[in-house]
């Protein structure tokens, strides 16, 4: 489900492999064998708002491919805790992530979750996706909003009360609307962009904190 927001055209060229291969946060990724660069948004992300992950906790990683959040996040909680992430492209193993291949938003993937949780809440919902970039702002907009929306209804089936979410997002049409709408289960909801994610990317990421039903 997690996707590039480069289009598969953008990614050949030479301009964007220079600049992606002499990225500061991927030569560290790099060097520190992390699955990805946005390994570091997270962790940022989860640092500086005090995020503080329970050993105990149950986190689903929505979108999971390559799998660099999942890796993070599992570092955080206990034996006891689970992560579980879910992605349509197969992953490499992760020592104590539950990976399932599957479409979240499908019959058969909210079956997967399920059995997944075996009855257990969530303490955290996040998301890295992103749509497959079409070139037509407005509908990789209203792509990027279907997949913050079906973020949401996720999250508002699962989080247990004072749960939190984290999603990246796009600025555009019905972001608005989206954020009144996240704002609606959610004691608080902040906009961020991590050091991690470039400058000239459009993308951001929201913040919901507290649960509440």
């Amino acid at each position: 489900m997690a996707q590039s927001s480069k289009s598969r055209a953008a990614r050949k060229t030479s301009a964007w492999y220079h600049r992606h291969a002499n990225d500061p946060h991927v030569k560290r990724a790099r060097k520190e064998g992390k699955r990805s660069r946005a390994a570091f948004k997270l962790t940022e992300i989860l640092d500086r708002y005090d995020l503080n992950i329970r050993r105990n906790s149950v986190i689903v990683d929505l979108g999971s491919a390559p799998g660099s959040w999942s890796v993070e996040l599992v570092r955080r909680i206990g034996p006891e805790g689970l992560v579980i992430g879910i992605d349509l492209l197969p992953l490499h193993p992760i020592s104590g992530v539950r990976l399932i291949q599957a479409d979240f938003d499908s019959p058969e993937g909210q079956q997967a979750l399920q059995e997944a949780l075996g009855g257990r809440t969530v303490d955290m919902v996040v998301s890295d996706m992103a749509p497959e970039m079409s070139g037509d702002k407005l509908v990789d907009q209203m792509r990027m909003i279907r997949l913050n929306e079906m973020t949401l209804y996720f999250a508002r089936q699962y989080l247990r009360d004072g749960g939190n979410v984290l999603m990246k997002t796009f600025m555009g049409e019905g972001y608005d609307a989206f954020r009144r709408d996240l704002g609606a289960s959610f004691k608080t909801v902040k906009n961020i962009k991590p050091a991690a994610s470039r400058k000239t990317s459009a993308e951001f990421f929201l913040l919901g904190t507290s649960f509440y039903r």
